[in-house]
């Protein structure tokens, strides 16, 4: 059912892959495209800090993102970095409906409305379980807590996250997980091999974070693609995007409002700052909390058809009953 969304507006041989290759170009130009505030704005405060602009000060500002360091405060950076998201968004929105003929909803599910419920279920269920994670952690290790809140920076930034930052975390599903997943899917009428290579891309996309050069790509990569998976899995099951979105929005909110660390992509006044992450204990736990997110839901929503994940695209046009309800 979720990839027949897209089969009604497909169209075989080379128009199709004429269409997804326009699309993506345009994403990735409006995603371009909304990075040049942030550029400007930094080159800017360089220029005005050393009197002059080079490439080793852009390069030592991207190593470690210190905003203070060149004048501005955290949440100025933080809004300017979720910019190219916002216009990756309206590009990919542009695309489909101009392109494919297709509504936005299109990429998120086959039903009539979005189900909030299910999205409130998920975003609400992984947001208490990072919670519970990070008070865990800091019972065992308090001494790598840092205390840093202060009102007058921290209400801002949950203005930003909540307004903001789930247009980051939509483009980044709507996109991958919604957009690539259907159209990979169509092509290779294979489920599983839409979710690898979506996963993939997924982590690829997150090469350029500094959590790679902090802790390594051995170790960072297989987080981004175990992340997909999980995403992708229970993308596949239910037909639809709705608890991705929500699991996607928790996870960054969280980590931008309540817990931030050095080496994060996300250098925000956030509640407490790390200052060391046990990286090696982090990803085998969060492969276990993704395996019983996923029985959890196959419980609470009845999946019983796991072919739906690697399965034939086309073998599945329905939804199971208990579904459509």
């Amino acid at each position: 059912m979720f990839f027949k969304t897209a089969y009604q507006a497909h169209e075989s041989g080379l128009a199709e892959f004429v269409r997804y290759s326009l699309t993506l170009i345009l994403v990735f130009l409006g995603f371009i495209l909304g990075q040049v505030p942030f550029l400007v704005v930094i080159a800017a405060q360089l220029t005005e800090r050393d009197g002059d602009l080079s490439g080793g000060a852009l390069e030592g500002f991207a190593a470690n993102m210190d905003f203070a360091a060149v004048g501005l405060d955290a949440n100025t950076g933080f809004f300017l970095i979720l910019l190219s998201f916002v216009v990756g968004l309206i590009a990919l929105w542009l695309a489909v409906a101009v392109i494919h003929k297709r509504s936005l909803k299109s990429l998120i599910t086959p039903y009539k409305n979005i189900r909030w419920s299910r999205i409130g279920f998920s975003f609400g269920f992984w947001f208490l379980l990072m919670a519970g994670l990070e008070v865990l952690s800091y019972i065992v290790s308090p001494e790598t807590y840092i205390f840093q809140f202060e009102w007058k920076t921290w209400l801002p930034l949950v203005a930003i996250a909540l307004l903001i930052m789930p247009m980051q975390t939509s483009f980044e599903e709507l996109l991958f997980r919604g957009y690539l997943m259907q159209g990979l899917g169509l092509a290779t009428n294979s489920r599983l091999i839409a979710l690898i290579l979506t996963s993939i891309g997924f982590g690829a996309m997150h090469l350029a974070n500094p959590e790679i050069k902090e802790f390594g790509l051995m170790l960072m990569m297989p987080y981004y693609i175990g992340m997909g998976v999980f995403l992708g899995i229970l993308t596949l099951m239910d037909d639809s995007l709705e608890l991705a979105l929500g699991i996607h929005a928790a996870n960054n909110i969280f980590g931008a409002t309540f817990v931030t660390f050095t080496g994060s992509a996300l250098q925000t006044d956030a509640v407490f700052r790390v200052t060391e992450v046990n990286t090696t204990f982090m990803i085998p736990v969060f492969y276990v909390l993704a395996t019983g997110f996923i029985y959890l839901c196959a419980r609470r929503y009845g999946w019983k058809d796991w072919s739906k994940v690697y399965g034939s695209v086309r073998d599945k046009w329905e939804p199971e009953e208990e579904q459509i309800a």
